[in-house]
């Protein structure tokens, strides 16, 4: 039978999870069931049916992005599965099809997605937009060379505490952190929800609030495995708070090893270890990001230098965006349009989206063979134009 990409309806909901935990080889709980239906956005579930059995599943959720001068509209990608039995059948490139036909119709310009697996994505326009670190440190050599000073004191607070405040520190740390995702409160009832089956043998959270006075300023929410502490969740409204529950985190008794993910790459906490070497780091790919639509996309984020850019994107899976572009970036605001003018630099879909952030340089691309440059100094002008304070990241897992 022929495979059907659709929308689901509100009875197909249960079976629709069901499969896609199928398609992560696992079983869908009752109480799964109720968690996920609290978040669902059904106009936004997607199966793909072979006849009346769902063989394939992906899901957006409605989103925006921190960029630099602001945030823009996204759809973000998850729940991506296809049954094992229906491999290799092109349901995958429907599916994500369908969603980005979706988004520009919402005028959504960006997309994203964290990969569980590397080797997808790339083809349907996805470029890595986002690193993170993970982190591991034996406990005895956490001291750190310059004292915090966050002005305030670390005290436990209750599951139900934590569900209210992470959102509400999250929303106002996002505002100012590029690459950051807006998240709803389904969003964290989901992933503070603390099942028994997602502990792998750990404990349930524990959740640690940072008070400057009679309010919270910084959130850390963790579990212990035997002499071990996971940090899942580590965030401050400046940098000193989040020394200040490191430093909590670093002197938990009876503890052996911390470790942590996902970390930012510019993490301060590296200078400030008095031996920075015994923190081990193993880099990761983080959020994949895609332009929905190229020339809001651009038109929408700010720009570190005024200056204009010609450059001609290849975009096969998203044939609206294939074409040749001017970008003038003032202090005022940016314009991108399509122009008939030769292009400085030519890439591809992927690699925009991998720049469009500031996490990697055009120069980079272009040296890893990704990006052409025609006109003599049109990376640097790029690099420049692009550049970010600090680089991007993102507290999604």
């Amino acid at each position: 039978m022929s495979i059907v990409v659709r929308t689901i309806t509100n009875d197909e909901f249960d079976s629709w999870v069901r499969r896609s935990v199928l398609g992560f080889t696992g079983h869908a709980s009752d109480e799964l069931l109720r968690v996920a239906r609290s978040g669902a956005e059904m106009d936004r579930t997607f199966g793909a049916f072979d006849g009346d059995d769902i063989v394939g599943t992906t899901t957006t959720r409605t989103s925006a992005i921190t960029v630099p001068g602001g945030s823009v509209k996204m759809g973000f990608v998850d729940d991506v599965a296809v049954l094992s039995t229906h491999r290799r059948q092109g349901i995958l490139t429907r599916m994500m099809r369908t969603q980005l036909e979706q988004m520009r119709e919402r005028g959504e310009p960006l997309s994203a997605l964290t990969a569980s697996e590397s080797l997808i994505y790339e083809r349907f326009g996805y470029g890595i937009a986002t690193w993170y670190h993970q982190w591991k440190i034996d406990r005895r050599h956490t001291a750190m060379n310059t004292h915090p000073k966050g002005g305030g004191r670390v005290q436990f607070i209750s599951a139900d505490a934590a569900r209210e405040e992470w959102p509400r520190l999250h929303a106002n740390v996002r505002k100012n952190r590029v690459g950051m995702v807006h998240y709803d409160t389904a969003y964290w009832r989901s992933v503070l929800w603390d099942a028994e089956y997602q502990r792998d043998g750990a404990t349930e959270f524990f959740h640690v609030a940072y008070m400057r006075g009679d309010r919270v300023s910084g959130l850390c929410t963790y579990r212990r495995r035997e002499r071990a502490i996971m940090v899942f969740f580590l965030l401050g409204e400046d940098a000193e708070i989040e020394a200040e529950l490191w430093q909590y985190c670093f002197g938990i008794d009876l503890i052996l090893e911390i470790q942590a993910w996902p970390r930012a790459t510019d993490d301060p906490l590296v200078w400030r270890l008095e031996d920075p070497r015994r923190l081990e780091m193993i880099l990761m790919d983080h959020m994949w990001l895609r332009l929905v639509d190229v020339r809001e996309a651009l038109s929408e984020r700010g720009y570190a230098d005024p200056a204009s850019l010609t450059f001609r994107v290849h975009d096969k899976f998203c044939p609206w965006n294939d074409g040749t572009y001017l970008l003038e970036a003032s202090e005022d605001g940016a314009e991108c349009s399509r122009t008939n003018s030769a292009p400085q630099i030519e890439l591809g879909a992927s690699d925009l989206a991998a720049a469009y952030l500031g996490g990697v340089t055009f120069s980079t691309l272009a040296r890893a063979g990704r990006v052409t440059e025609h006109a003599p100094c049109s990376l640097a002008k790029a690099d420049r134009m692009f550049r970010t304070e600090r680089q991007p990241w993102s507290l999604e897992l």
